[in-house]
């Protein structure tokens, strides 16, 4: 017969990973670098991209009313439709040109906490509006997506049959889509990362 000190539950004892008892100064470094391979220079990379971009919001607006986004006097008001073409201009660029769902995910995140506590009136306007879900739809539909977006941009102006609507809609998606990818080159993700991303 067995002796039944083997089977006292105060000798059993049950492994923690997390135990500090079973970590060494080199595990912490060793899961330090790990960490770092796996892409946090792109994920802070995304995070700044996604600040970057609300700031470039506020250098943007006095844009719209200028050059060939400006709008006749009569139609000044739509400031604030061109303003919501702007930010979804951007959010179409980042999912666009960031590689990889993990790195757009964290630039979206940021982009829009920023912008809720930078500028949250224009924050509470895309909700308020509901231009952006008409941007989406009109950018999923089948045939161009700029003339779809600017046809969209037109209609929330109140005259979806204006070409000149039409032609600053355009104009505002082509260069706040573009801007997007500048940055996106110019900060560097790196392509080792990507994959993983």
């Amino acid at each position: 017969m067995m002796n039944n000190e083997f089977y006292d539950d105060r000798d059993v004892k049950i492994f923690s990973g997390d135990s500090d008892a079973n970590k060494t100064p080199e595990d912490s470094e060793y899961v330090k670098l790990i960490n770092e391979k796996k892409g946090s220079r792109n994920i802070r990379r995304a995070m700044q991209l996604g600040a970057s971009l609300v700031m470039e919001i506020d250098r943007c607006i006095p844009d719209l009313n200028s050059g060939v986004l400006a709008l006749p006097d009569d139609l000044d008001p739509m400031l604030l439709h061109r303003s919501m073409l702007l930010v979804f201009s951007i959010i179409i660029g980042m999912e666009q040109y960031i590689p990889g769902k993990a790195l757009v995910g964290t630039a979206l995140n940021v982009f829009y906490d920023t912008l809720k506590k930078e500028d949250p009136k224009l924050y509470d306007d895309m909700s308020a509006t509901g231009s952006l879900t008409f941007y989406y739809l009109a950018y999923r539909r089948d045939g161009d997506p700029k003339l779809r977006v600017a046809q969209a941009f037109a209609m929330l102006c109140g005259d979806e049959e204006s070409e000149d609507l039409i032609q600053v809609g355009e104009a505002i998606y082509h260069r706040y889509r573009h801007m997007v990818r500048e940055y996106v080159d110019g900060i560097g993700f790196e392509p080792e990362d990507q994959q993983n991303a």
